[in-house]
């Protein structure tokens, strides 16, 4: 196989601007309820207007500030070329900007996975890294992977990280936010054939991801390893951080479920691993019946109820005899330094779920989690605390947030929001077609689907901080030309709690305070006046 990916990504990543549209409230926003009466996802946000493309395996990520970035592949029409498209956010994920859209001058070949992470906790260091593999044959289980370093800020190509033939799959994962207490750093995982023996191999680095400066050998097996899945793991007593592997292992290359195993550093970010666990064969009835595992770990300065952290995987266990799926799982409260892996006991409405896929939220200890309902076409929303005192229970924050429920394989991803503290969702919906469209939500989200052109020559609304808020809140603007600017505050279900400002001002940015000691815990909304632009915002209060 020859090795195209690299050299063409290099010569073939040109910057292209896109429009920015403004997607904005009415005056009193149309909000989404639970039964509960809190506010929960907003609309689904098309991320990529292309519907003559087939959209797949969309994956986002957030940076330290609130920027997002989303990426999805795409077969070229006409000519096959398979072609990634990577974009930004700086509004939430209401709208989005193409960063770059590149295709590959290759042929019978396509992208199959795509990973994004940013790293850096200022715009001078900001970094966006790529993890991703192109299958050379459209019959072939193995291909090129790599990842690549861009800068966050202009979505710029920097560096290739690493290249690699005869990969199944690969992954990143970093420690942002919660550094090890030696350096910041980034991991990299992926599964390669060999004629002598496959492996899983992991490498590290201790620069951010300025060059790799450890690599160990996981596993050489006899079997088939294909997906992977890497998170860094940190509390107060393992503060020196580790990073956390789960993998897949297949008899044969045809198969359809297999093995799941697991192992991480120890003792340190960049240490050799333990020795793998074999998790499925922990229950007979899981064993070599399962694929697809997703890991995810607690990361903060805290430690949980063990004196340690908590690791979960789950996975797909799939039954041949009946093609149905189960989302399956374990959870290790011990996990720096103990083997007790116990049966996560996923409440049976998962029953026929697939695609699962979690993410540890450090600010509020909890883990968040997704998958695919195939029965009900839905995309859950699910959190427990990092203890698991109840690990059957989980908090269901949304039976479904996607909208459409026209779903095949829409395999639905859940990253975190670094500024919102909160969760964001990609998956790909389908079109009348067939063709998928990458699509964006939020736990966050006010959008009501209302979208107005800014016509105020650039007036718009930035941010609120801090949020949540406690005392007072600063709602940032920007105006393009003087203009009367009114901004009124509102409670979850509509009522006015008061006018924030009300008066002219000129071009250029403006801080507005407003103070919420007075008000109950809990959240509202902002309306934003200015011209012709309408728009809004969340905010939380929040009782210490």
């Amino acid at each position: 196989m020859k090795r195209v990916l690299f050299s063409a990504i290099m010569i073939l990543l040109l910057m292209s601007s896109g429009c920015l549209k403004a997607q904005t409230f009415q005056d009193t926003p149309v909000l989404p309820y639970q039964t509960n009466a809190s506010p929960l996802f907003g609309k689904d946000i098309v991320i990529h207007d292309m519907p003559d493309r087939d959209q797949r395996n969309v994956a986002v990520c957030s940076a330290f500030n609130g920027w997002l970035y989303a990426a999805y592949y795409y077969t070229t029409e006409p000519g096959g070329h398979p072609a990634i498209v990577m974009m930004k956010s700086v509004d939430k994920g209401i709208s989005w900007t193409v960063l770059w859209d590149s295709s590959l001058p290759v042929t019978n070949s396509k992208f199959s996975s795509i990973k994004l992470l940013t790293t850096g906790n200022s715009i001078a260091d900001l970094k966006l890294f790529m993890a991703t593999m192109c299958k050379n044959d459209y019959y072939m289980d193995i291909g090129e992977g790599m990842v690549i370093r861009y800068n966050g800020e202009t979505g710029e190509y920097e560096n290739g990280i690493i290249d690699k033939m005869d990969i199944y799959d690969i992954t990143i994962a970093s420690d942002l936010q919660y550094p090890s207490s030696t350096s910041n750093t980034l991991g990299i995982l992926y599964s390669q054939y060999s004629n002598t023996g496959d492996s899983i191999i992991f490498c590290s680095s201790s620069n951010g991801g300025l060059s790799i400066d450890s690599r160990h050998a996981i596993a050489i097996t006899g079997s088939h390893p294909h997906k992977v899945s890497l998170a860094f793991g940190r509390s107060q007593s393992w503060n020196s951080g580790r990073y956390f592997a789960a993998w897949e292992e297949k008899d044969d290359y045809g198969s359809v479920p297999g093995r799941i195993y697991t192992a991480h550093t120890d003792p340190n970010f960049n240490s050799s691993f333990t020795a793998p666990v074999n998790l499925d064969g922990i229950d007979p009835a899981n064993a070599n019946l399962c694929r697809n595992p997703v890991i995810a770990c607690q990361y903060n300065n805290v430690d949980n109820d063990s004196s340690n952290l908590t690791e979960i995987v789950l996975f797909d266990k799939f039954d041949e005899s009946t093609q149905r799926d189960e989302v399956k799982g374990y959870y290790n409260l011990q996990a720096t330094n103990h083997t007790n892996y116990k049966k996560l006991n996923i409440p049976d409405f998962l029953l026929n779920g697939l695609q699962p896929d979690i993410c540890f939220n450090p600010f509020d200890s909890t883990f968040m989690m997704t998958y695919f309902d195939s029965t009900e076409k839905k995309l859950p929303f699910l959190v427990n605390n990092y203890n698991l005192r109840n690990p059957s229970q989980w908090n269901v924050i949304s039976s479904g947030y996607n909208d459409s429920t026209n779903l095949t394989s829409p395999y639905p991803k859940v990253n975190l929001d670094f500024e919102q503290h909160k969760g964001i969702n990609v998956w790909s919906s389908d079109q009348i077609t067939g063709d998928g469209i990458a699509m964006f939500d939020a736990q966050y989200s006010t959008w009501t689907g209302v979208s107005e052109n800014n016509t105020t020559d650039g007036a718009r609304l930035l941010k609120a901080f801090p949020n949540p808020c406690s005392t007072v809140v600063t709602i940032c603007f920007e105006l393009g030309k003087a203009e009367k600017v009114s901004i009124s505050l509102y409670n979850m279900v509509g009522q006015p709690e008061g006018v924030i400002t009300d008066q002219n001002y000129s071009s250029g940015k403006h801080y507005v305070n407003c103070n919420v000691s007075n008000l109950p815990q809990g959240s509202y909304y902002y309306t934003f006046k200015a011209g012709a632009c309408n728009s809004g915002g969340k905010i939380i209060v929040i009782r210490e």
